[in-house]
Protein backbone atom coordinates (compact mmCIF):
# COMPACT_ATOMS: atom_id res chain seq x y z
CA UNK A 1 0.00 0.00 0.00
CA UNK A 2 1.18 3.29 -0.61
CA UNK A 3 2.42 5.72 2.16
CA UNK A 4 0.62 9.48 1.24
CA UNK A 5 2.82 11.62 3.34
CA UNK A 6 5.51 11.27 5.81
CA UNK A 7 4.70 10.69 9.48
CA UNK A 8 7.85 9.94 10.68
CA UNK A 9 8.08 12.62 13.63
CA UNK A 10 11.34 13.23 15.31
CA UNK A 11 11.31 11.72 19.04
CA UNK A 12 12.42 14.54 20.70
CA UNK A 13 9.92 16.99 19.83
CA UNK A 14 7.51 14.08 20.37
CA UNK A 15 8.57 13.94 23.91
CA UNK A 16 8.48 17.73 24.05
CA UNK A 17 4.74 18.08 22.80
CA UNK A 18 3.90 15.11 25.55
CA UNK A 19 4.59 17.16 28.29
CA UNK A 20 3.16 20.28 27.36
CA UNK A 21 -0.17 18.04 26.70
CA UNK A 22 0.31 16.47 30.15
CA UNK A 23 -0.07 20.10 31.78
CA UNK A 24 -3.10 20.35 30.29
CA UNK A 25 -4.63 17.30 31.46
CA UNK A 26 -7.81 17.13 28.67
CA UNK A 27 -8.77 14.04 27.21
CA UNK A 28 -10.11 12.82 24.03
CA UNK A 29 -13.62 10.76 24.40
CA UNK A 30 -15.41 8.69 26.80
CA UNK A 31 -14.80 5.41 24.85
CA UNK A 32 -11.27 5.78 24.47
CA UNK A 33 -10.46 6.04 27.61
CA UNK A 34 -13.37 4.09 29.62
CA UNK A 35 -11.49 1.15 28.76
CA UNK A 36 -8.15 1.66 30.45
CA UNK A 37 -9.37 1.77 33.82
CA UNK A 38 -7.10 0.49 36.52
CA UNK A 39 -9.96 -2.40 37.27
CA UNK A 40 -8.09 -4.17 33.83
CA UNK A 41 -10.38 -7.09 32.24
CA UNK A 42 -9.61 -10.84 32.09
CA UNK A 43 -6.65 -12.20 30.12
CA UNK A 44 -8.50 -12.81 26.13
CA UNK A 45 -8.29 -16.55 25.10
CA UNK A 46 -7.50 -16.31 21.92
CA UNK A 47 -7.33 -20.23 20.81
CA UNK A 48 -9.90 -22.58 20.14
CA UNK A 49 -11.73 -24.29 17.00
CA UNK A 50 -11.58 -22.41 13.85
CA UNK A 51 -15.76 -22.01 13.85
CA UNK A 52 -15.58 -20.38 17.70
CA UNK A 53 -12.31 -18.96 18.06
CA UNK A 54 -12.07 -15.07 18.34
CA UNK A 55 -9.16 -14.57 15.85
CA UNK A 56 -9.19 -16.00 12.62
CA UNK A 57 -5.27 -17.05 13.29
CA UNK A 58 -6.00 -18.16 17.12
CA UNK A 59 -3.28 -17.87 19.66
CA UNK A 60 0.06 -18.48 17.42
CA UNK A 61 0.83 -21.29 19.60
CA UNK A 62 -0.01 -19.95 23.23
CA UNK A 63 2.44 -17.08 22.53
CA UNK A 64 -0.48 -14.51 22.11
CA UNK A 65 -2.40 -15.48 25.30
CA UNK A 66 1.12 -15.25 26.94
CA UNK A 67 1.40 -11.73 25.90
CA UNK A 68 -2.03 -11.00 26.82
CA UNK A 69 -1.33 -12.23 29.83
CA UNK A 70 2.09 -9.67 30.55
CA UNK A 71 0.05 -6.74 28.86
CA UNK A 72 0.24 -7.05 25.77
CA UNK A 73 -1.71 -7.24 22.62
CA UNK A 74 -2.00 -6.94 18.85
CA UNK A 75 -5.38 -6.67 16.76
CA UNK A 76 -5.50 -6.30 13.03
CA UNK A 77 -8.59 -6.61 11.13
CA UNK A 78 -9.72 -5.88 7.55
CA UNK A 79 -12.96 -4.86 5.52
CA UNK A 80 -13.54 -5.63 1.58
CA UNK A 81 -16.74 -3.50 0.95
CA UNK A 82 -18.34 -3.94 -2.79
CA UNK A 83 -20.88 -1.20 -3.85
CA UNK A 84 -23.19 -0.79 -6.88
CA UNK A 85 -25.56 2.05 -7.96
CA UNK A 86 -28.84 0.69 -10.35
CA UNK A 87 -30.24 3.77 -10.44
CA UNK A 88 -29.87 7.32 -9.54
CA UNK A 89 -27.30 9.22 -8.30
CA UNK A 90 -24.88 11.92 -10.22
CA UNK A 91 -23.94 9.74 -13.50
CA UNK A 92 -27.74 7.54 -13.25
CA UNK A 93 -27.53 3.46 -13.44
CA UNK A 94 -23.98 2.51 -13.93
CA UNK A 95 -22.37 -0.75 -14.02
CA UNK A 96 -19.08 -0.17 -12.50
CA UNK A 97 -18.88 -1.05 -8.97
CA UNK A 98 -17.47 0.36 -6.30
CA UNK A 99 -14.81 -1.05 -3.98
CA UNK A 100 -12.55 -0.86 -1.00
CA UNK A 101 -10.28 -2.64 1.26
CA UNK A 102 -9.64 -1.25 4.39
CA UNK A 103 -6.83 -2.69 7.47
CA UNK A 104 -6.88 -1.30 11.17
CA UNK A 105 -3.51 -2.48 12.86
CA UNK A 106 -3.84 -1.61 16.78
CA UNK A 107 -1.20 -2.13 19.10
CA UNK A 108 -1.88 -1.83 23.09
CA UNK A 109 0.34 -1.91 26.22
CA UNK A 110 -1.38 -2.71 30.13
CA UNK A 111 1.29 -1.21 32.29
CA UNK A 112 -0.52 -2.75 35.39
CA UNK A 113 -0.32 -6.35 33.40
CA UNK A 114 3.07 -5.91 32.22
CA UNK A 115 3.95 -5.34 36.11
CA UNK A 116 5.52 -1.48 35.11
CA UNK A 117 3.14 0.80 37.25
CA UNK A 118 -0.59 0.58 38.17
CA UNK A 119 -3.30 2.11 35.43
CA UNK A 120 -1.63 3.18 32.63
CA UNK A 121 -1.95 2.00 29.10
CA UNK A 122 -0.01 2.71 25.88
CA UNK A 123 -1.77 2.63 22.12
CA UNK A 124 -0.82 2.69 18.92
CA UNK A 125 -3.00 2.53 15.84
CA UNK A 126 -1.94 2.30 12.24
CA UNK A 127 -4.36 1.93 9.24
CA UNK A 128 -4.90 2.41 5.61
CA UNK A 129 -7.55 1.98 2.67
CA UNK A 130 -7.03 1.25 -1.07
CA UNK A 131 -9.48 0.93 -3.90
CA UNK A 132 -12.30 3.22 -5.73
CA UNK A 133 -15.81 4.05 -3.97
CA UNK A 134 -19.26 5.06 -4.85
CA UNK A 135 -19.11 7.84 -2.78
CA UNK A 136 -18.86 10.31 -5.47
CA UNK A 137 -21.30 8.82 -8.16
CA UNK A 138 -24.44 8.79 -5.40
CA UNK A 139 -24.11 12.61 -5.03
CA UNK A 140 -25.15 12.31 -1.35
CA UNK A 141 -24.09 14.80 1.27
CA UNK A 142 -24.11 11.78 4.01
CA UNK A 143 -21.41 9.03 2.82
CA UNK A 144 -22.53 5.78 1.85
CA UNK A 145 -19.58 4.14 2.48
CA UNK A 146 -17.96 5.02 5.60
CA UNK A 147 -15.43 2.92 5.61
CA UNK A 148 -13.95 4.55 2.19
CA UNK A 149 -13.31 7.53 4.66
CA UNK A 150 -11.06 6.63 6.98
CA UNK A 151 -7.91 7.01 7.61
CA UNK A 152 -9.48 10.76 6.85
CA UNK A 153 -7.62 12.47 3.94
CA UNK A 154 -9.07 15.42 2.96
CA UNK A 155 -8.79 15.45 -1.27
CA UNK A 156 -7.09 11.89 -1.39
CA UNK A 157 -10.55 10.16 -1.56
CA UNK A 158 -10.27 6.82 -3.45
CA UNK A 159 -6.19 7.39 -3.65
CA UNK A 160 -4.29 4.77 -1.28
CA UNK A 161 -3.64 6.38 2.27
CA UNK A 162 -1.97 4.90 4.99
CA UNK A 163 -1.46 6.78 8.13
CA UNK A 164 -0.40 6.32 11.83
CA UNK A 165 -4.03 7.39 12.94
CA UNK A 166 -3.63 6.90 17.29
CA UNK A 167 -0.49 7.02 19.49
CA UNK A 168 -1.90 7.85 22.99
CA UNK A 169 -0.80 7.51 26.58
CA UNK A 170 -3.52 7.15 29.27
CA UNK A 171 -3.16 7.09 32.91
CA UNK A 172 -6.07 6.50 35.48
CA UNK A 173 -4.82 7.60 39.37
CA UNK A 174 -8.06 6.06 40.40
CA UNK A 175 -10.94 4.28 39.91
CA UNK A 176 -12.65 7.34 39.29
CA UNK A 177 -10.24 9.67 37.40
CA UNK A 178 -8.10 9.27 34.55
CA UNK A 179 -5.85 11.27 31.78
CA UNK A 180 -5.13 10.88 28.46
CA UNK A 181 -2.43 12.64 25.88
CA UNK A 182 -1.23 12.10 22.86
CA UNK A 183 -2.28 11.70 18.71
CA UNK A 184 -5.94 11.01 19.90
CA UNK A 185 -8.78 9.24 17.80
CA UNK A 186 -12.27 10.11 17.93
CA UNK A 187 -14.08 7.65 15.62
CA UNK A 188 -15.31 5.63 18.79
CA UNK A 189 -17.04 8.73 20.39
CA UNK A 190 -20.33 9.04 20.41
CA UNK A 191 -21.14 5.47 20.50
CA UNK A 192 -24.14 3.47 20.13
CA UNK A 193 -25.12 0.03 21.39
CA UNK A 194 -27.29 -0.70 18.88
CA UNK A 195 -26.30 1.46 15.84
CA UNK A 196 -22.52 1.56 16.46
CA UNK A 197 -19.84 4.24 15.43
CA UNK A 198 -17.70 5.55 13.27
CA UNK A 199 -15.67 2.37 13.67
CA UNK A 200 -17.78 -0.16 13.43
CA UNK A 201 -17.51 -2.35 10.35
CA UNK A 202 -20.42 -4.95 11.19
CA UNK A 203 -23.22 -2.18 11.25
CA UNK A 204 -24.89 0.40 8.97
CA UNK A 205 -22.73 1.72 6.16
CA UNK A 206 -23.94 5.23 6.15
CA UNK A 207 -22.42 7.53 8.12
CA UNK A 208 -25.50 9.33 9.21
CA UNK A 209 -26.29 6.42 11.25
CA UNK A 210 -22.88 5.89 13.30
CA UNK A 211 -22.41 9.33 14.18
CA UNK A 212 -24.13 13.12 14.03
CA UNK A 213 -23.53 14.95 11.13
CA UNK A 214 -22.80 18.43 12.83
CA UNK A 215 -19.60 16.54 14.53
CA UNK A 216 -17.47 16.80 11.57
CA UNK A 217 -17.09 20.82 10.36
CA UNK A 218 -15.81 20.67 14.83
CA UNK A 219 -13.64 17.90 15.38
CA UNK A 220 -11.11 15.75 13.13
CA UNK A 221 -11.05 12.28 13.44
CA UNK A 222 -7.31 12.24 14.46
CA UNK A 223 -5.36 15.33 16.01
CA UNK A 224 -3.13 15.99 18.80
CA UNK A 225 -4.93 16.75 22.16
CA UNK A 226 -5.14 15.23 25.84
CA UNK A 227 -7.82 15.37 28.37
CA UNK A 228 -9.74 13.98 31.13
CA UNK A 229 -12.12 11.01 31.99
CA UNK A 230 -14.26 10.81 34.84
CA UNK A 231 -16.16 8.17 35.95
CA UNK A 232 -19.18 9.11 38.74
CA UNK A 233 -20.38 5.91 38.90
CA UNK A 234 -20.28 2.71 36.39
CA UNK A 235 -23.59 4.33 34.56
CA UNK A 236 -22.23 7.93 34.30
CA UNK A 237 -18.97 8.48 32.43
CA UNK A 238 -17.92 11.86 31.19
CA UNK A 239 -15.19 12.99 29.77
CA UNK A 240 -13.64 17.07 28.56
CA UNK A 241 -10.79 17.41 25.42
CA UNK A 242 -9.04 19.47 23.91
CA UNK A 243 -7.09 19.32 20.76
CA UNK A 244 -6.65 20.80 17.35
CA UNK A 245 -9.31 21.12 14.47
CA UNK A 246 -7.41 20.27 11.66
CA UNK A 247 -7.18 16.86 10.42
CA UNK A 248 -3.59 14.92 10.48
CA UNK A 249 -4.72 11.21 9.83
CA UNK A 250 -1.76 11.42 7.18
CA UNK A 251 -0.53 14.09 8.02
CA UNK A 252 2.66 15.46 10.47
CA UNK A 253 0.73 16.96 13.31
CA UNK A 254 3.00 19.16 14.60
CA UNK A 255 2.84 21.20 11.60
CA UNK A 256 -1.16 21.14 10.98
CA UNK A 257 -2.59 22.83 14.32
CA UNK A 258 -5.45 24.85 12.41
CA UNK A 259 -7.70 25.79 15.43
CA UNK A 260 -8.47 24.35 18.63
CA UNK A 261 -11.39 22.01 19.27
CA UNK A 262 -13.07 21.93 23.21
CA UNK A 263 -15.40 19.23 23.44
CA UNK A 264 -17.20 17.46 26.22
CA UNK A 265 -19.02 14.18 26.11
CA UNK A 266 -21.36 12.41 29.24
CA UNK A 267 -23.11 8.98 28.89
CA UNK A 268 -25.68 7.81 31.08
CA UNK A 269 -26.83 4.28 31.61
CA UNK A 270 -30.02 3.49 32.92
CA UNK A 271 -32.66 0.21 33.37
CA UNK A 272 -36.21 0.38 31.55
CA UNK A 273 -37.58 -2.58 33.82
CA UNK A 274 -34.96 -4.92 32.96
CA UNK A 275 -34.08 -4.16 29.76
CA UNK A 276 -30.72 -1.88 29.53
CA UNK A 277 -30.56 1.64 27.43
CA UNK A 278 -28.47 4.78 27.41
CA UNK A 279 -28.18 8.20 26.74
CA UNK A 280 -25.24 10.38 25.16
CA UNK A 281 -24.90 13.79 25.18
CA UNK A 282 -21.85 16.28 23.49
CA UNK A 283 -20.86 19.75 22.86
CA UNK A 284 -18.18 20.54 20.99
CA UNK A 285 -16.88 23.85 20.16
CA UNK A 286 -14.45 24.63 17.33
CA UNK A 287 -11.97 28.06 17.85
CA UNK A 288 -10.27 29.69 15.12
CA UNK A 289 -11.12 26.47 12.44
CA UNK A 290 -10.46 26.92 8.75
CA UNK A 291 -13.93 27.09 6.86
CA UNK A 292 -11.91 25.37 3.64
CA UNK A 293 -11.03 22.25 5.74
CA UNK A 294 -15.04 22.05 6.58
CA UNK A 295 -16.12 21.57 2.93
CA UNK A 296 -12.89 19.46 2.13
CA UNK A 297 -13.44 16.59 4.34
CA UNK A 298 -14.86 13.97 2.75
CA UNK A 299 -17.27 12.93 5.81
CA UNK A 300 -19.30 15.33 4.98
CA UNK A 301 -19.74 15.17 1.13
CA UNK A 302 -20.05 19.05 -0.14
CA UNK A 303 -17.54 18.65 -3.17
CA UNK A 304 -20.85 16.56 -4.58
CA UNK A 305 -22.70 19.32 -4.38
CA UNK A 306 -20.54 22.70 -5.04
CA UNK A 307 -18.23 21.12 -7.78
CA UNK A 308 -16.38 24.13 -9.97
CA UNK A 309 -17.45 26.18 -6.84
CA UNK A 310 -14.75 28.47 -5.20
CA UNK A 311 -14.29 26.85 -1.78
CA UNK A 312 -14.03 30.15 1.45
CA UNK A 313 -10.47 30.17 2.86
CA UNK A 314 -11.67 32.24 5.86
CA UNK A 315 -11.12 31.20 9.23
CA UNK A 316 -14.35 31.22 12.06
CA UNK A 317 -15.88 29.74 14.89
CA UNK A 318 -18.39 26.61 14.85
CA UNK A 319 -20.48 24.96 17.33
CA UNK A 320 -22.43 21.68 17.21
CA UNK A 321 -24.16 19.37 20.17
CA UNK A 322 -25.30 15.88 19.72
CA UNK A 323 -27.21 13.22 21.03
CA UNK A 324 -27.76 9.69 21.34
CA UNK A 325 -29.79 7.23 22.75
CA UNK A 326 -31.07 3.43 22.70
CA UNK A 327 -33.29 1.12 24.67
CA UNK A 328 -33.47 -2.40 24.34
CA UNK A 329 -37.16 -4.16 24.14
CA UNK A 330 -36.09 -7.03 24.31
CA UNK A 331 -32.68 -8.98 25.36
CA UNK A 332 -29.51 -6.58 25.67
CA UNK A 333 -25.87 -5.84 23.23
CA UNK A 334 -25.40 -10.00 22.81
CA UNK A 335 -28.62 -10.76 22.10
CA UNK A 336 -31.96 -8.55 21.50
CA UNK A 337 -33.27 -5.72 19.69
CA UNK A 338 -34.75 -2.21 20.44
CA UNK A 339 -34.82 1.38 18.65
CA UNK A 340 -31.97 4.17 18.66
CA UNK A 341 -32.11 7.69 17.87
CA UNK A 342 -29.16 10.03 17.06
CA UNK A 343 -29.95 14.04 16.55
CA UNK A 344 -27.38 17.18 16.35
CA UNK A 345 -27.79 20.59 15.76
CA UNK A 346 -24.75 23.62 14.99
CA UNK A 347 -24.72 26.99 13.99
CA UNK A 348 -25.27 26.57 10.20
CA UNK A 349 -22.69 28.84 9.70
CA UNK A 350 -19.91 28.07 9.23
CA UNK A 351 -20.79 24.16 9.86
CA UNK A 352 -22.55 23.01 6.40
CA UNK A 353 -25.47 21.04 8.89
CA UNK A 354 -27.81 22.72 10.31
CA UNK A 355 -28.95 20.03 12.33
CA UNK A 356 -29.54 16.44 11.82
CA UNK A 357 -31.73 13.30 12.75
CA UNK A 358 -31.15 9.79 12.46
CA UNK A 359 -33.28 6.61 13.86
CA UNK A 360 -34.27 3.11 13.65
CA UNK A 361 -34.21 -0.66 15.55
CA UNK A 362 -31.92 -3.22 15.51
CA UNK A 363 -30.02 -5.81 17.64
CA UNK A 364 -28.64 -9.46 17.17
CA UNK A 365 -30.60 -12.47 16.78
CA UNK A 366 -33.16 -11.85 14.93
CA UNK A 367 -33.14 -15.40 13.16
CA UNK A 368 -33.84 -18.23 15.98
CA UNK A 369 -30.51 -20.25 15.55
CA UNK A 370 -28.43 -17.66 14.26
CA UNK A 371 -27.91 -15.49 17.59
CA UNK A 372 -24.47 -13.86 16.78
CA UNK A 373 -26.09 -12.36 13.09
CA UNK A 374 -26.52 -8.51 13.60
CA UNK A 375 -29.30 -6.43 11.93
CA UNK A 376 -30.83 -2.89 11.76
CA UNK A 377 -32.91 -0.12 9.79
CA UNK A 378 -33.51 3.65 9.80
CA UNK A 379 -33.46 6.56 8.24
CA UNK A 380 -32.07 9.91 8.09
CA UNK A 381 -32.68 13.37 7.35
CA UNK A 382 -30.08 16.33 7.35
CA UNK A 383 -31.04 20.10 7.32
CA UNK A 384 -28.52 21.90 5.42
CA UNK A 385 -27.17 25.14 6.11
CA UNK A 386 -29.43 27.91 4.25
CA UNK A 387 -26.51 30.41 4.38
CA UNK A 388 -23.65 31.81 2.10
CA UNK A 389 -22.81 29.33 -0.63
CA UNK A 390 -25.14 26.44 0.11
CA UNK A 391 -27.71 28.93 0.17
CA UNK A 392 -26.71 30.56 -3.36
CA UNK A 393 -26.60 26.58 -4.93
CA UNK A 394 -30.38 25.93 -3.81
CA UNK A 395 -29.20 23.39 -1.71
CA UNK A 396 -31.87 21.18 -0.18
CA UNK A 397 -32.17 18.73 2.64
CA UNK A 398 -31.26 15.17 2.08
CA UNK A 399 -33.33 11.97 3.39
CA UNK A 400 -32.22 8.60 3.00
CA UNK A 401 -32.67 4.80 4.46
CA UNK A 402 -31.08 1.92 5.32
CA UNK A 403 -31.36 -2.03 6.02
CA UNK A 404 -28.28 -4.14 6.57
CA UNK A 405 -27.84 -7.83 8.26
CA UNK A 406 -24.23 -9.14 9.35
CA UNK A 407 -24.01 -12.57 9.40
CA UNK A 408 -21.84 -14.21 11.64
CA UNK A 409 -19.99 -16.89 9.91
CA UNK A 410 -17.57 -17.30 12.37
CA UNK A 411 -16.71 -14.59 15.55
CA UNK A 412 -13.63 -13.66 13.69
CA UNK A 413 -15.66 -13.91 10.21
CA UNK A 414 -18.75 -11.83 9.43
CA UNK A 415 -20.20 -11.17 6.41
CA UNK A 416 -22.75 -8.16 5.74
CA UNK A 417 -26.01 -7.58 3.10
CA UNK A 418 -26.81 -3.71 3.05
CA UNK A 419 -29.55 -1.49 0.89
CA UNK A 420 -29.62 2.07 0.91
CA UNK A 421 -32.20 4.75 -0.63
CA UNK A 422 -31.35 8.35 -0.68
CA UNK A 423 -32.83 11.24 -1.73
CA UNK A 424 -30.08 13.92 -2.15
CA UNK A 425 -29.40 17.36 -1.05
CA UNK A 426 -28.61 18.24 -4.34
CA UNK A 427 -31.18 19.72 -6.45
CA UNK A 428 -32.67 18.86 -9.96
CA UNK A 429 -30.77 14.46 -8.90
CA UNK A 430 -32.73 11.28 -9.01
CA UNK A 431 -32.95 9.33 -5.86
CA UNK A 432 -30.24 6.81 -5.02
CA UNK A 433 -30.48 3.38 -4.84
CA UNK A 434 -27.53 1.49 -3.24
CA UNK A 435 -26.95 -2.09 -2.80
CA UNK A 436 -23.71 -3.11 -0.76
CA UNK A 437 -21.80 -6.52 0.58
CA UNK A 438 -18.84 -6.28 2.78
CA UNK A 439 -16.96 -8.68 4.45
CA UNK A 440 -15.00 -8.39 7.66
CA UNK A 441 -11.67 -10.22 8.93
CA UNK A 442 -10.58 -9.83 12.42
CA UNK A 443 -7.21 -12.00 12.87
Amino acid sequence: MKCVRNIAWPVARWSVVMARLSILALSLSTAEMSGAVAQTPLTPTFGGDFWDRPKLTGDWDGMRDQWAAQGFTIDFDTSYTLQGIPSGGISGPTNSLGNTLNGDLVFNLDTSKAGLWPGGDFKLRLEGRVGQSDLAKAGTVSPINAEALFPNAPGLLDQPVFGLTELTYTQFFSPNFGVSVGLLNTLEGDDNAIAGDARNNQSFFNLSFLMSGVEMAAAPSVSLGGGAVFIVSPDIIGSVSVLGSEETATTNPFTHWNGTTVTTQWTFKHQLGDEPGGQTVGFLDAIDKSVADIFLDPRIFIKNIIVNQAIPTTHANTWAFYYNGYQYIQGHQQKGWGPFLRAGVSDGNPNPVKWNIAAGIGGKGLIPGRDADGWGTGFYFIDMSKKGLLAALNIGNETGAEAFYNIAITPALHGTLDTQVVSSARPRQETAFVLGARLNLDF
